[in-house]
């Protein structure tokens, strides 16, 4: 069984739970803002329809045909259009006010995956502990912050601080300098075959895919796993 030194985590959806804690701040955000009054039926609604525009151009940021700057300046209006609100009583104020508080409180939510804080109790004191993400720099940090997570991380690798993003092996390949890691001692782990999975496998490190909702797939990963735990075992050799 090979042995391992370094294991590079993603954070949100591997980590910390993004799909909790967004759901629970677009319902307040919902509440706060009486957007009933725009038009917006329900809460359940404005969020499940953000999740849907948010994961589409995530997609598109990840591949590079939209910035940052274009996902927060429109999502929300994107959204707002996507559930049929009056956009003729909505100012552009009120989506800019949603975007900066959604970014704002989200990031200060607790939610971990289950069994993210057990994982990392046994691995704090048998490996060196880094986190990849593609997540924005000026919030990836306070949601480690709030949630507990950051005491057991050495380096936060993100996309903007490499200047390349996941699957891109600029980012893998920066991980590895700035830990002083070795390639074939490293593992990744994370949730997104594309951006996790494909881009460490592409790199030539091993991955574990974890896959909560057990979706078919036809790459080749060096682990899968459906609960965080299952890691410990195989860590253990």
């Amino acid at each position: 069984m090979k042995t391992y030194k370094h294991l590079f985590f993603d954070l949100d959806h591997t980590l910390w739970d993004w799909d909790a804690n967004a759901s629970e701040t677009l319902i307040e955000l919902y509440h706060r803002y009486d957007l009933g009054k725009y038009g917006v039926l329900n809460a359940d609604l404005f969020r499940d329809v953000f999740f849907h525009e948010n994961t589409i151009l995530w997609k598109e940021l990840d591949a590079g045909r939209i910035d940052k700057f274009y996902l927060r300046n429109h999502r929300f209006r994107i959204v707002m259009e996507a559930v049929n609100a009056n956009m003729k009583s909505i100012k552009e104020d009120l989506l800019v006010d949603i975007n900066a508080n959604f970014l704002k409180e989200c990031s200060q939510k607790k939610r971990v995956i289950e069994g993210a804080f057990e994982v990392l109790d046994y691995c704090k004191d048998k490996f060196d502990l880094h986190i990849i993400t593609n997540g924005f720099e000026e919030v990836q940090s306070i949601k480690m912050e709030y949630s507990g997570l950051d005491k057991y991380f050495d380096k936060i690798i993100t996309s903007e601080k490499a200047g390349h993003k996941k699957p891109n092996a600029g980012i893998y390949q920066y991980a590895i300098k700035h830990t002083g890691a070795v390639l074939e001692d490293s593992l990744m782990i994370g949730d997104n075959l594309m951006t996790d999975i494909k881009g460490a496998r592409d790199y030539g490190m091993d991955q574990v895919y974890y896959n909560p909702l057990g979706q078919a797939y036809s790459d080749d990963v060096t682990l899968e796993i459906t609960e965080l735990r299952q890691i410990i075992p195989f860590l253990e050799g």
